[in-house]
């Protein structure tokens, strides 16, 4: 059986870009593991919406069936227990799905996109951790921008996140992404960063 590649972990706080960085690492031939992604798959099975259902309220899902993402980010956030117990079952089912992907890539690296990789302590499958951090206020603003929220909606997300400082110490590599600028020439540079040091070259 052929080895799996090694194991890369990308995180930061919302807002600071790291989708955009996966992204294009992907388009440099990486493959790619949205985790915050695959998450989302985790609310289509029926055994999933009935427990949601019981532990959050019957407002967690919308008429159309679609998970109320407002509702249950207004819980998780404002309870620190509430994320724990959802957190609880959406950790393992992300990781089965990632240890069935990882069995059909190729190449000398992959790229696990997270969150709350370090929180989740995925990070200690990883050969390398990259975590790419932003100025407080671009991230508001991406966040306002992208989600349709309000300020102090996106500051609250941020707060029940690991601080930046809290992530940079289990960074192998730590990538600056001010204002969302230059994302290609800044993954091609740390593209050739990991090969060199996973010694890939």
């Amino acid at each position: 059986m052929a080895k799996c590649p090694a194991i890369v972990g990308l995180t930061g706080g919302i807002g600071c870009g790291k989708s955009a960085i996966a992204a294009a690492l992907n388009q440099l031939g990486v493959p790619v593991f949205y985790a915050d992604l695959e998450a989302k798959a985790f609310y289509r099975f029926p055994e999933h919406q009935l427990w949601i259902e019981q532990a959050f309220g019957p407002d967690s899902f919308l008429p159309n069936g679609e998970v109320n993402r407002a509702h249950l980010a207004a819980l998780i956030f404002g309870s620190k227990e509430l994320k724990s117990l959802l957190e609880s079952k959406i950790h393992p089912f992300v990781q089965n799905r990632f240890k069935e992907w990882l069995q059909q890539q190729s190449g000398p690296y992959i790229v696990r996109e997270a969150a709350i990789l370090i929180e989740s302590a995925s990070y200690k499958d990883c050969a390398a951790v990259v975590v790419v951090e932003a100025p407080l206020e671009q991230r508001i603003q991406r966040v306002m921008k992208r989600d349709s929220v309000q300020r102090q909606v996106v500051l609250q997300r941020i707060q029940a996140q690991m601080s930046d400082a809290q992530r940079r110490s289990y960074a192998t590599h730590l990538l600056q992404n001010p204002d969302g600028n230059d994302i290609a020439a800044a993954a091609q540079k740390l593209h050739q960063s990991l090969l060199e040091f996973l010694q890939l070259n």
